[in-house]
C-alpha cells in the first residue's frame, strides 16, 4: 500500500475487491486475470503446517503505534498479523514493510521480538488495498522467494495473502503451492465480501478455484467489513456474510463437510467505524464472536489493534483510534477468548 497506515475499505461489485486502506478513506478495485491455469498439483508438504492460531488480530508493525508488549501484558493476547509487506517504493520484487521499510528493519524487528519474548506467533501479511504487491511486482519463482524473505524476517512459517487489486491467478496460487511444499508454511487468503448475501466476489472466487487447483491447503479469511447492511443490525449482517462465503467455500471444496468448511474459514470485522457501512460495536463483535463459535470456525482477527482505544470519539475512521468511545484494548480483550 501506499501508506502503511492502514484501514479496510469498502468491498466492490462482481469482478472486483476492495478492503485494507492505506489511508483510512480509500476503496479500491480489481480484475482477476481470464485464465485459471495454474501450475501442477503440489505434493504434500515437506514440514508439518502449523495450526491455526485461533485469534491474532492485525497491528501495522511499522506505524509504531502499538506496543506488542503492553497489549500482551494487558490482554493476554500474544499472537498477532503483522501488516503489511509490499514490493519496495520502485515496484521492484523486493519485500518491504509497508513499500518503505527494510524487511529486516531492526526497529520493527525489535516489535516482532516482543511477541516472541510475550510466548506468541506472528503471521505475516502482504498485500492490502494499496501500494505495490508483491504479487504483481514478481514472477512465480521470485514470489515464492519474497514470501520467504518475509517470513524468515520475522521467523514465522505463517503467511496472510489478502488479495484486493488485481493479481494473476496462476502466479499467486502457483507460489502458494511451492511454497507450501518447500516448508509447510501455513497459509490464508484474506478476501473482502461483497455483501450480506452476495458473498466473495468473482475475483476472490475465480483466486480460490485456482489455489484449489494446486491442492494446496490453506485458510479463507472473510473481510466481514465495509459493504451495506440490510437491515436487523451489523452483528446479523456480519454473521450473514460469514455465512454467504462459507458456502462459497462449500461451492469450490465440494468434498468437504461443514464441519471442515467452518474450520477452514477465519472471519475479520473493522473495529469502532467503518469506511462504509456499519459500525462494529462491542455488542456486534460479541453477536459475531458467539455465532463463530457455535460454528466452530476456525479463526477470527480484526482490523486492528492500532484502532483499539477510544483516542477519537467523532465517528471519524481513522488509522490509530476507532472513532468511537471506548476502552483501551477492549476488542482485543474480547476477541483473545475465542477458543472456537
Amino acid at each position: 500500500m501506499a501508506s502503511h497506515r492502514l484501514a479496510y475499505a469498502s468491498a466492490a461489485a462482481l469482478l472486483t475487491l476492495g478492503g485494507c486502506s492505506g489511508d483510512d478513506d480509500k476503496s479500491t478495485t480489481t480484475t482477476p486475470s481470464a485464465s485459471t491455469t495454474t501450475s501442477a498439483s503440489v505434493s504434500a508438504p515437506a514440514t508439518t503446517i502449523p495450526a491455526t492460531l485461533k485469534s491474532a488480530p492485525y497491528v501495522d508493525i511499522v506505524s509504531g503505534s502499538v506496543d506488542i508488549s503492553d497489549v500482551a501484558a494487558k490482554t493476554g493476547q500474544t499472537d498477532f498479523t503483522l501488516a503489511f509487506v509490499l514490493a519496495d517504493s520502485t515496484g521492484a520484487c523486493t519485500p518491504t514493510w509497508g513499500g518503505k521499510t527494510a524487511i529486516d528493519d531492526s526497529t520493527v524487528a525489535a516489535s516482532i521480538g516482543g511477541i516472541s519474548t510475550a510466548g506468541g506467533s506472528a503471521i505475516v501479511a502482504t498485500g492490502g488495498a494499496t501500494g505495490t504487491y508483491l504479487e504483481t511486482a514478481c514472477t512465480e519463482d521470485q514470489l515464492v522467494t519474497a514470501y520467504e524473505k518475509a517470513l524468515d524476517a520475522a521467523g514465522s512459517n505463517r503467511l496472510d495473502v489478502d488479495i484486493e487489486q488485481s493479481v494473476t491467478v496462476e502466479t499467486v496460487a502457483g507460489a502458494l503451492a511451492a511454497l507450501q511444499k518447500a516448508r509447510g508454511t501455513a497459509i490464508t487468503v484474506t478476501l473482502p465480501v461483497a455483501g450480506t448475501t452476495q458473498g466473495l466476489a468473482d475475483a476472490g472466487i475465480e483466486l480460490l478455484e485456482a489455489v484449489e487447483d494446486t491442492g494446496a491447503e490453506v485458510t479463507v479469511n472473510a473481510m466481514t467489513m465495509n459493504f451495506d447492511a440490510a437491515g436487523g443490525g451489523w452483528g446479523l449482517a456480519m454473521t450473514t456474510a460469514a455465512e454467504a462465503v462459507k458456502e462459497d467455500l462449500d461451492s469450490i471444496w465440494t468434498d468437504k463437510s461443514d464441519a471442515e468448511l467452518y474450520a477452514m474459514l477465519g472471519v475479520t470485522p473493522m473495529i469502532g467505524v467503518n469506511n462504509s457501512g456499519g459500525t462494529t460495536k462491542t455488542a456486534d463483535a460479541k453477536y459475531l464472536l458467539d455465532w463463530a463459535a457455535g460454528k466452530n470456525v476456525g479463526f477470527v482477527r480484526f482490523w486492528s489493534v492500532n484502532r483499539d482505544n477510544g483516542n477519537c470519539t467523532d465517528g471519524s475512521v481513522a488509522s490509530h483510534c476507532s472513532g468511537m468511545a471506548q476502552a483501551t484494548y477492549q476488542f482485543t480483550d474480547q476477541f483473545h477468548d475465542y477458543a472456537g
